[in-house]
């Protein structure tokens, strides 16, 4: 994205300005550094940098490490919006924990239906080999993170936000409800720890994908899960699932 070209008149107000830092994030699940705000614009760095400080005090903005992101109010976040821009907002700082103890790839999820819809994902180079994206939806059933969520529910509401899905003509062979219940059970046996593996790419270029979600309910009542991906021989559960009872904790409190 190309910097806003500077206004020469000393009379700008204030609003005006907080409308261009926010017009500097072309996409809203991006992160900035201060620099890249003031170069995208065109507001001198000193005055970024304080009206950002005021901006986070209203929610406009809100700290990503050592950058900023787009804060509730500037995501319009209203009804269900709302929710998932507060648990990602709460989930922020437990999931970069998450990254810098494992180096694996770590979602965050909601369920949605019988899907999950990620609202969020850090990695290093690694997550450019998993096709996850941030506002994408995956069948719950067939993840770590989903199934960790599923687990959550009764066996009634997984049969209702689920069963429609596995009778489509054309499902995947691989899952039937009751194979699925019975998954279910064996996470509910370990404490809501989920574990999947699968396959990506084609040819030479295919990798086993290993994961682990552990799922909480939020404050209103939202299954979130919690899930690290990575190399499928580097997976180790029994160091990972410690780590992920901890990380799990610190979401349900957060959230």
């Amino acid at each position: 994205m190309s910097a806003v070209p500077v206004r020469r008149s000393g009379r700008e107000s204030l609003l005006t300005r907080m409308t261009r830092i926010i017009d500097a994030f072309d996409d809203p699940n991006v992160d900035l550094s201060l620099d890249q705000i003031a170069r995208r614009s065109g507001l001198p760095r000193s005055s970024t940098h304080r009206i950002i400080v005021e901006m986070i005090d209203l929610d406009w903005l809100t700290r990503w490490g050592r950058n900023f992101r787009l804060g509730p109010r500037a995501l319009g976040a209203v009804g269900p919006q709302a929710d998932h821009a507060r648990i990602r907002m709460g989930a922020s700082g437990i999931l970069q924990d998450l990254f810098l103890r494992t180096g694996m790839v770590i979602h965050l999820g909601v369920l949605d239906g019988g899907q999950e819809y990620f609202l969020d994902k850090i990695g290093g180079p690694y997550a450019q080999v998993l096709r996850s994206r941030v506002g994408g939806r995956f069948p719950a059933h067939r993840g770590a993170g989903g199934r960790s969520m599923l687990a959550l529910l009764s066996p009634e509401e997984v049969d209702d936000v689920v069963g429609p899905a596995l009778a489509r003509p054309g499902a995947d062979p691989h899952w039937t409800m009751p194979a699925l219940h019975a998954e279910l059970a064996r996470i509910r046996n370990r404490k809501g720890i989920a574990f999947e593996t699968a396959a990506t790419g084609i040819g030479a270029e295919m990798q086993t994908i290993g994961s682990l979600g552990c799922a909480v309910r939020s404050r209103d009542g939202a299954a979130v899960s919690l899930s690290v991906a990575g190399d499928a021989g580097s997976l180790r559960p029994e160091s990972l699932v410690p780590v992920m009872r901890e990380a799990a904790a610190a979401l349900a409190r957060a959230v």
